[in-house]
């Protein structure tokens, strides 16, 4: 009897340090992939803001993206004050773009990513 109870909790202690095992994979596996969620997010935010610097180009030389989309190649000059509202614009999106990549590399650096 008392070896029917020694095997059971050597089976019971060698389930609970399998556990604690698992658990520790599944918190490793879980940190990972929130990690490489937060690139994921950042990547797609720096193509947006790619794309965004690529339809300020076309607009300051004059020419528009939804135009360019219809066919539609002409150049139109851009006034002075629409030329003005653009750069404020795009000033504005740098230093968004510059507080992001601050905050993304902070954000790697708190987790340990190099």
């Amino acid at each position: 009897m008392k070896i029917a109870i020694m095997i059971m909790f050597l089976g019971l202690i060698g389930y609970l340090l399998e556990q604690r095992r698992h658990i520790k994979f599944l918190n490793k596996v879980n940190f990972n992939q929130e990690t490489r969620h937060i690139m994921e997010s950042h990547e797609v935010y720096l193509l947006k803001h790619q794309i965004g610097t690529y339809v300020y180009s076309l607009e300051t030389l004059g020419y528009s993206q939804d135009n360019i989309n219809k066919g539609d190649y002409t150049k139109h000059e851009p006034s002075p004050e629409k030329l003005q509202a653009l750069q404020e614009e795009f000033q504005k999106e740098e230093r968004i773009y510059r507080s992001k990549n601050i905050q993304f590399e902070t954000e790697l650096e708190l987790r340990g990513v190099e």
